[in-house]
């Protein structure tokens, strides 16, 4: 694992999202970034959902807490095609043996 001083990185998933891809990719034409990324019908392209986790001695700082849950339902979940079940935020910190409650600091 890399490490910055006394702490060592964690990269979490915490699950995916849509976002469109002529947006995303912008002045590329779609059929030469529909070669690597297949849209789906509404032209969105999946986006991985990452946060960074430091543990050290004494804290534990998780570096943006994902998109959460509280959309779960909603249009805004349809929208952005938010997909939480391959990884969730208290799931990937469990993988790195941590708790919700173990975080120490945030950082926005």
């Amino acid at each position: 694992m890399p490490q910055i001083g006394p702490y060592t990185l964690h990269t979490i998933e915490t699950g995916r999202f849509g976002l469109d891809g002529g947006a995303m990719f912008g002045i590329v034409p779609k059929p030469l970034w529909s070669r690597r990324i297949e849209p789906d019908a509404q032209n969105r392209i999946p986006l991985h959902m990452r946060c960074l986790l430091l543990k050290g001695a004494d804290r534990v700082i998780l570096i943006d807490t994902g998109i959460g849950d509280t959309f779960a339902g909603t249009e805004y979940e349809d929208i952005y095609a938010v997909d939480h079940e391959g990884a969730t935020l208290e799931g990937s910190l469990r993988d790195c043996g941590v708790l919700p409650v173990d975080v120490t600091d945030v950082i926005l």
